[in-house]
Parts: C-alpha cells; structure tokens; sequence
C-alpha cells in the first residue's frame, strides 16, 4: 500500500503544481494587471503570482523526486529522499495557503504526504513498526474528513434540499456551454433549462444528495476499520468518479489523493491496530 499511496501523492502533487502553473499563465494572458480576485483575501499583485508560480514548480519537483523512490524504497538513501520529497511537498501547499483559502484538495494531499514521511521517518530513525503507525495515523485522518464531511452535508438544509448540486451541474454545463474546458459538456442549455423546470430531476438531486452524505459518513466508519476493505473501496472509488463529474481539471488531485490515503488507512485501521 505503501507504493500505491506515494504513486497517488506523486500524481496528484503534479496535478495541483501544473493546474497552479496553468493558473497563473492564464491569468497573464487575460489580465494585463496580472491579478486573480480571491473571496476574503483582495486582489493578488504580479509578484505574488510569480511567488506562487516558483513555489508550485518547487512543489512539481518535490513530488517528481518520488518517482524513483518507488523503485528503490527499500534503501536508507530512498528513505531519506522520501523525508525530504514529502516535506517539500507540504512546505509548497502551506505557502499556498498564504496565498488562497485551505481546500479539501491542498488538506488531503497534506495529509497524505505527511503519513508517507512519517513512514519513512519511523523506519529511518526508530525501530517502530513503520506500517502499522502510518496506517492509524492514515486511518484517523481519513475518518475524520470523510465524517466530518458527512456530518457537515446532513446539517445543511441547503445541501440536503438537492439545490446544491442542482446549482453546481447548472454553473458547470453553463461554463463548459461558454467554451470553459474545465467542466463536461453533457448536456445543452436548452437542455439543462428543461432538467431544472423537471420536479423529478430535483428529487434525483435530493436523493443524490442523500446518498453523498450517507456514502461519506460510510466511508469514514470504513477508514476507522468497521467494515470491510472491500466494501470501502467499493465505495469510495465509484463515489470519487462520481464527483469529479463536477470539474474534472480541478477535482481530480482531490480524488487521487483521497483514494491514496484511503489505501494507506486500509492497510491498518485504527481500531484494527488498537483491538
């Protein structure tokens, strides 16, 4: 599991770094003052893009550095890579979070990285068993943002009412109708306006909405080690694809990291490990 977790943080470290690289060339091209406006934070200034573009290409270096560890993980020198690697890794997303608001997406690669150098961290410097302490500290964390999530989405009359969804597929198939490459034309405006009239396409939005909210609070009793591997994979994967139906450019990272760090819980649950 070990190889699979660092693969997913490999992947989608370079996917946030490049999308932040794209951000901010896009950002050059339609803007000659060079700015992004960011809710509660103001307007950036050129040097702070060009701040965050150098970090994200120090954050791409990071994660490519983890590649060849795959190969050679057994040795002290990999091991000591790897320490160093993660520890960009997480360096480069605080920085980010200077500069924008904490996302699920910057939180669960943090967090990922941080069980990965812990790792190989325990297995460097002290005779612990290096799996079973990244699998509870994994499995902790991934209950924790899979139930809070879930808890969070049931407390929303506004999720649960099925208009959130309604709101994001509308805003998507509108940005993607505009040319937005970002989000999934799959349906036409004309289209869309005859979903939202539609009682029942509301009610599927209610149920979906449900649904979400009881796979999520599943999935986190699943990280903790009360049901089976199989089930919580089962679940956690098609629930994942399912999301990135919304901006696949964007959620992307967010599903590879979470189904890393899923992996890395699975292989020892904290209540497994405990009892």
């Amino acid at each position: 599991m070990i190889i699979v977790a660092t693969l997913c943080l490999v992947l989608a470290s370079l996917w946030r770094a490049v999308s932040v690289v794209a951000d901010v060339q896009r950002i050059r091209r339609v803007d000659a003052h060079q700015r992004m406006y960011r809710p509660g934070l103001g307007w950036t200034t050129p040097h702070e893009l060009e701040l965050r573009q150098r970090a994200a290409w120090a954050g791409m270096g990071a994660a490519i550095g983890l590649v060849p560890i795959v190969v050679i993980s057994a040795s002290t020198v990999a091991a000591a890579a790897a320490i160093f690697c993660c520890g960009g890794i997480i360096a480069w997303l605080l920085y980010e979070r200077t500069l924008h608001r904490a996302r699920y997406t910057s939180v669960c690669i943090s967090i990922l990285a941080s069980a990965l150098l812990l790792y190989y961290a325990a297995r460097l410097f002290t005779q612990l068993p290096a799996a079973y302490l990244t699998g509870m500290f994994a499995s902790f964390f991934a209950s924790q943002l899979y139930l809070v999530a879930g808890l969070r989405k049931l407390q929303s009359a506004q999720f649960m009412s099925g208009r959130v969804i309604v709101d994001n597929l509308a805003y998507g198939l509108y940005q993607a109708a505009a040319g937005n490459r970002e989000f999934i034309r799959f349906a036409s405006p004309p289209q869309l306006a005859d979903l939202l009239a539609s009682k029942k396409f509301l009610s599927a939005c209610r149920l979906a909405a449900l649904l979400t909210a009881a796979l999520e609070l599943t999935i986190g009793l699943g990280a903790l080690g009360l049901l089976p591997a199989l089930l919580v994979f089962s679940l956690a994967i098609p629930s994942h694809l399912a999301f990135i139906i919304v901006s696949p450019y964007r959620i992307a990272p967010f599903t590879v990291a979470a189904l890393g760090l899923i992996a890395m819980a699975m292989s020892h649950p904290l209540l497994t490990a405990i009892l």
